[in-house]
């Protein structure tokens, strides 16, 4: 049995790292758990454009093999990460239950692992998220994320559109602790995916991911990366203003102050300013670019 551990970032209540959202392919094998004497070979498989279909595969190993759920189909798995949507729609089509099912240890679906592999799968994503009905986008991994997250984290815009054009709600389908796919962009600095997300997330939803414990995350995390979002955000929400970030924000925090308040963070970030920086010719050109 594999390591049950994960490569991709699966808590967005751990440290901000923007850097740890780049997602290695290869790495995905490491978090995946298989039984060898289950899966299904690849020689009961026809790959000839004709005879693409159900009758291709062994009913006795597609039982073996989706026996309770989809974590012992290596070739699912396997044609998931090589974007081959033809071997991935035989599964997909004779055991529908292969859509839903948690084929890694962290509980991704077919769907978490596909969006997070980036552009070099968007033609695999495109072919899934049509597949699919919109219901089933909204599913889950063990942190509660969906889908959407994942991209989120990875920072694929593109997979993100296409996942809120079909279920518009996505965007407030939120994690543990109420993190919304928003505070996961803001989370690993994907800028240009942060105002997408901005623009498609709803604030008169219960729970909001503006308001209370949510919000004051989100801004504190904005104050971490992108300014011009913070202020956004106290424009259009200026109770985050006057918040103090508490215990809310601790887990994002690397030290144990006692004020968390949005003036305290940026006090103590002055290499975020020119005033609080030294900078040498060539970087105050860059400076004023």
């Amino acid at each position: 049995m594999a390591s049950s551990s994960s490569p991709r970032p699966r808590d967005d209540n751990s440290a901000n790292s923007p850097n740890n959202s780049k997602i290695d392919i290869d790495e995905h094998d490491e978090g995946f758990a298989i039984m060898a004497s289950s899966s299904l070979p690849l020689s009961e498989i026809d790959e000839s454009p004709n005879n693409l279909n159900c009758s291709s595969i062994s009913p006795n190993n597609l039982r073996e093999s989706f026996e309770e759920d989809v974590t012992s189909c290596l070739e699912l798995y396997q044609a998931v990460l090589n974007g081959d949507w033809k071997i991935a729609s035989i599964f997909l089509k004779c055991y529908p239950k292969s859509i839903s099912a948690r084929i890694e240890t962290d509980g991704a679906s077919v769907l978490h692992i596909a969006v997070e592999l980036g552009v070099a799968s968007m033609g695999f994503v495109e072919k899934l998220v049509e597949f699919m009905p919109s219901e089933e986008l909204d599913l889950r991994d063990s942190d509660g994320a969906t889908a959407l997250t994942s991209a989120a984290r990875a920072g694929n815009i593109k997979a993100a559109k296409l996942l809120v054009n079909k279920k518009p709600s996505l965007p407030n389908s939120c994690q543990r602790n109420n993190l919304a796919p928003l505070h996961s962009a803001v989370r690993y600095g994907h800028k240009e995916l942060t105002l997408y997300l901005l623009g498609v997330t709803r604030d008169d939803v219960d729970p909001s991911p503006f308001s209370k414990s949510p919000g004051f995350k989100l801004l504190h995390r904005a104050l971490m990366v992108f300014h011009d979002v913070a202020l956004y955000l106290v424009k259009r929400y200026p109770h985050l203003a006057t918040c103090h970030f508490g215990c809310a924000c601790h887990d994002d925090a690397k030290d144990s102050n006692d004020d968390f308040a949005p003036l305290t963070v940026l006090a103590k970030r002055p290499w975020a300013f020119r005033s609080g920086s030294r900078f040498n010719l060539w970087q105050l050109i860059i400076y004023h670019c």
